[in-house]
């Protein structure tokens, strides 16, 4: 679902994140503090926390963290089953160092993207702009 808002009815990304460290949560809210009007974000802890509710919200990009710590599912299996609950969102797989093998296994999978996390604040715009154009 994306909402439409404004006087020009500007798209408004729905968004999920699914981010077990409190440190990187706090970094994504601040980024998404710097995207008014632009971005309806949902951050969750856990996948158990976030599985109900993005069912609701419908998100358009839900960020995945491929390897959440202490999950009975990691975002590769956790994303097999989300996409046939969430055929229309786009994922993008999250994890702190980026090695050419986790890339190419989270494509393979079927993210869309495969980003090293944190993102810098600079990057969210254009990574939102790239993965919603696809």
């Amino acid at each position: 679902m994306i909402m439409l808002i404004g006087v020009g009815m500007k798209k408004q990304l729905v968004i999920g994140v699914f981010e077990n460290d409190s440190i990187n949560r706090f970094i994504y809210k601040r980024m998404v503090k710097l995207q008014p009007n632009t971005v309806d974000a949902h951050i969750f802890e856990n996948h158990e926390e976030g599985l109900e509710k993005v069912q609701d919200i419908k998100p358009d990009i839900l960020f995945v963290d491929l390897h959440m710590h202490g999950e009975h599912l990691g975002g590769i299996e956790w994303l097999r089953t989300m996409k046939m609950v969430l055929p229309h969102t786009r994922f993008v797989a999250m994890t702190t160092l980026v090695q050419k093998d986790d890339r190419e296994t989270a494509i393979n999978a079927g993210f869309t993207l495969c980003v090293e996390k944190p993102l810098p604040f600079y990057d969210m715009e254009l990574l939102l702009k790239q993965v919603s154009d696809n």
